[in-house]
């Protein structure tokens, strides 16, 4: 990676060409063919420069909250740091997109705003299909002392045969075995099926990471639990929920016999006139 400033704005590329996106970016001159992704967190486009392709990305949470802006200080931008991240993953033998141009605006030394500029592989996400294609990389991956770092199925992308990563951390196992083996459980998870025959399992460090997987799974359900208290999800007003008609629907539809449809249509009826008082 090459470093540079155009405009008073940080820049990286891989060779002194790709400054061309600079321009025709900075002055909305690009074509957008589509939109690949777009929430809260990032939104990716492909767009066409010079009759070719390339995908263009805007890591939108990284650039705009004030912790992560703060940690740019540090450690740089998201668009950065996921150049490098590719540059690594390439060099070591694993394929993936090529990084081709990234951009930063500073203010008092924070990342407030970037882009990243990478190849696009016209392929299809990986499905259960590829799983033995899939689950070799996965191994190569780890052989190399590294992990995925998001190893589920939407994020091995498969084009003529070949197996490309997408959305990698990339980082160094510190945990060994034990984050290996996760990494194939949260690929299985995504799968929906087992895929115990594509990958081995070694022992100890297999149980312990599925019942830490176990714990995952709870602990998120209950972050999910306090965070909808915390919204007041769980206590609603009455009339922000369905309304009475189509309850009155639900319950004549399960209740069959006309005695029990009236006995809760009845209940219904009285709790309304109370809320009404």
């Amino acid at each position: 990676m090459y470093k540079g400033i155009m405009k008073k704005k940080n820049i990286y590329f891989d060779e002194l060409s790709s400054t061309k996106f600079f321009n025709p970016i900075e002055e909305k001159r690009i074509k957008v063919l589509k939109t690949l992704k777009s929430d809260h967190r990032s939104t990716v486009k492909l767009i066409e420069l010079n009759g070719k392709t390339y995908v263009y990305k805007i890591p939108t949470e990284k650039n705009t909250r004030k912790w992560q802006r703060f940690l740019s200080i540090f450690r740089g931008g998201e668009s950065q740091r996921e150049f490098l991240c590719l540059e690594k993953i390439l060099k070591n033998g694993i394929d993936t997109a090529k990084p081709y141009f990234a951009c930063e605006t500073k203010k008092f030394g924070m990342v407030v705003d970037s882009y990243l500029v990478m190849e696009y592989i016209d392929g299809r996400e990986g499905n259960i299909d590829n799983i033995e294609i899939i689950c070799d990389t996965l191994e190569k991956i780890h052989s190399k002392g590294f992990i995925h770092g998001d190893s589920q199925l939407s994020n091995f992308i498969i084009s003529n045969g070949f197996c490309y990563i997408i959305d990698a951390r990339f980082k160094k196992s510190i945990f060994g075995k034990f984050a290996q083996a996760y990494e194939f459980i949260y690929l299985e998870t995504s799968c929906g099926q087992s895929i115990k025959k594509y990958y081995k399992r070694h022992g100890i460090y297999h149980i312990v990471a599925r019942l830490v997987d176990y714990y995952l799974i709870f602990w998120g359900k209950v972050r999910a639990f306090v965070k909808s208290l915390l919204r007041g999800e769980k206590f609603k007003k009455s009339e922000d929920l369905e309304p009475k008609e189509s309850i009155l629907q639900k319950i004549k539809s399960k209740f069959k016999r006309n005695r029990d449809f009236e006995k809760y249509s009845s209940e219904i009826n009285n709790e309304n006139q109370e809320e009404n008082q």
